[in-house]
Order: structure tokens, then C-alpha cells, then sequence
């Protein structure tokens, strides 16, 4: 089978490679082999692939990718499992042909959502939930999220305006604002245009109660800032590469909370019932044509080194996604 590896941590379209001579894993008990179809280029792969994930590669070569879909096509003893039904994959090492999961791993997807949005089930929807429970705002709080045109930013917009949470959406550029308004933002602030922190306290009439930021550095910086006393920042990406500056006057004298997110960390905590749970909501939020994602372009696996390079412009016109 083919696979993409690194034999080594650095920038993804230096060390990163496609080889076809990969032998097929067989599954053992309590295991099913798929066959996938489709792999998100997620900016948490690139992370991992550069050494600046959570956790680094346990051993080379290593395979990248967190998520995909595709089809269970051989299926270990123990397992009920049928050949043949559509399934999203969490597991490590999804940018290769095959993989084997355990049921833990595995989410069922309707048949009518193609691979190139089932491939999107595991990580975007878990994130904008599990961060929409964690702040639970009531009506007519203030949320201001960063990277608002994403994914994970539209759905963290549905999800709010159907508990009646007004939105803040910060962009870079102004080619989404329109959009936004229409999927129901309160307002929208270009932070190419604005200054941060004046826009949000104008728009929230003294700031907002909570952020969620994907961004960090100087946007992040501001979203803090625009906070009012007693609010809650919780930050889940590094899409700037840029830290946090953090003035410990915010900390102190007005009781800003400042908390992280990290979804495999997450996740770890829940109990069965729990996950099981995730992942129906996920599917449902990923049905819902407000939430659907979008594919910005198609690359085989051989084309890994211009999916990535494509992926690293950043992508608020839809996914990147790994074909093949």
C-alpha cells in the first residue's frame, strides 16, 4: 500500500514522502482493517509533522494524519462489524491506504455525505462542541472567536446561535464578512481592517465574556483584552505561531480566566457513553448545511508535497484533502 512518512521532524514539504511499498496491515481480534478514501490536511498534522504537536513522533519512519474515512473492507475476530459500511476514522497515521482501528476509533457516517466531508467527522466537530460545552454561556452572552471563517469557527457560530449566544466573529480580510452576517454573526471585525479590542467593546457595549482563539500572537493578544471582568479566554491553536502576551493586570484586577484546549487531552476524559454521544452530535452538526465544510482542493497522495504547500497558505476557502 501506499503511505506518507517522515523519517524525521521539520517544515512538512521537506520531509515528507509518499512510498508504495508498504505491506497492508491484516487485523487481529478486536480490530477491522479500512480501506480509506479520504484524509483532511488538518493544521494539527502539520504541527505534528514540524515537532510542535502535543506529542512528537514515537518512532521513524512515522506516518502523519489523525483523521479519515473510508470503508471497512477485512474485519478481526470478536467484531460484529459488516464489510463495506462508511465509516470516519480516529487514529494515527490516516495519510496511507489502510489502517486498522479499533470500534473505539470508528464513527459511522451516512452514506449520502461524500469521503471528502465524512473525512472531516472526527476532529472540527469534537472541537466546536467540547469548546461550546466547556464556556456554557447562557443567552445573550458575548462570544468573540478567532479564525471564524474555519471549520471549526462556523460550527462554534451555529452552535451559539442556537442557545441564543451573540457572536463576535474576527477574520483576516474581508472577504467572508458577508457570509458570516448571513449564518447569523452579531458582528464581524476584520482584524486587517480594525483594531481589535475598540471593535469588540463596541460591538458587546464594554466586551465580551468569552473567547475562543485558534490564532494566538497579536489577534489573540486583543481578543484577550477585549474581554470584560470575569471572562473567560480559552485558547485551542497556534495558527500565528506567535505566543500570547498575557498582562498579569488582566489576570488580577479583572478576574480574566485564561484556560487551554486540547482535544486528544479532552476526549481522554470521557466516559464511553460519553464519546458515543460525541460522535452522534458531531455527525448531526456535520449534516447541517449551515456546518458543512468545504473542500478547497483534492490532491492524490503521490501530490502530498503540493497539498501541504497548498494547506500552509492557510484555509478559509475549505479543506485541503488527501484523495487516493
Amino acid at each position: 500500500m501506499r503511505a506518507v512518512v517522515f523519517h524525521q521532524h521539520g517544515a512538512p514539504e521537506e520531509v515528507l514522502e509518499t512510498v508504495s511499498e508498504v505491506p497492508a496491515p491484516l487485523p487481529g481480534p478486536g480490530q477491522v482493517r479500512v480501506r480509506l478514501h479520504a484524509r483532511p490536511v488538518n493544521p494539527s498534522d502539520l504541527l505534528y509533522v514540524e515537532g510542535r504537536y502535543g506529542r512528537r513522533a514515537g518512532q521513524f519512519p512515522a506516518a502523519a494524519g489523525f483523521e479519515a474515512s473510508g470503508t471497512v473492507d477485512s474485519v478481526g475476530d470478536g467484531l460484529s462489524v459488516a464489510t463495506g459500511t462508511k465509516v470516519a476514522v480516529a487514529v494515527d497515521g490516516t495519510w496511507r491506504e489502510y489502517v486498522l482501528a479499533g470500534p473505539e476509533d470508528l464513527m459511522r457516517v451516512p452514506d449520502h455525505l461524500p469521503h471528502t466531508v465524512a473525512c472531516q467527522a472526527t476532529v472540527n466537530p469534537a472541537t466546536a462542541l467540547l469548546l461550546t460545552d466547556m464556556l456554557a454561556l447562557g443567552p445573550g452572552k458575548w462570544l468573540v472567536h478567532t479564525a471564524a471563517a474555519s471549520a471549526v469557527g462556523r460550527m462554534v457560530l451555529s452552535l451559539a446561535g442556537r442557545s441564543g449566544i451573540r457572536c463576535v466573529c474576527v477574520v483576516r480580510g474581508g472577504e467572508h464578512v458577508d457570509e458570516l452576517l448571513r449564518l447569523g454573526a452579531d458582528a464581524v471585525v476584520d482584524s486587517s481592517e480594525e483594531h481589535i479590542e475598540e471593535a469588540v467593546r463596541e460591538h458587546t457595549g464594554g466586551g465580551a465574556d468569552a473567547a475562543l482563539d485558534a490564532v494566538g500572537g497579536d489577534v489573540g493578544t486583543e481578543v484577550l483584552k477585549s474581554l470584560r471582568g470575569g471572562g473567560v479566554f480559552v485558547s485551542y491553536g497556534l495558527l500565528s505561531g506567535r505566543p500570547l502576551r498575557v498582562e498579569p493586570s488582566s489576570l488580577v484586577f479583572d478576574d480574566v480566566r485564561l484556560t487551554g484546549f486540547w482535544l486528544p487531552l479532552r476526549l481522554s476524559g470521557l466516559a464511553e457513553s460519553e464519546r458515543q454521544r460525541l460522535n452522534e452530535r458531531a455527525v448531526e452538526l456535520l449534516c447541517d448545511p449551515r456546518c458543512r465544510p468545504d473542500v478547497a482542493e483534492r490532491f492524490d497522495l503521490a501530490e502530498v508535497d503540493r497539498a501541504v504547500d497548498r494547506a500552509g497558505w492557510g484555509q478559509p476557502g475549505g479543506k485541503i484533502v488527501l484523495t487516493g
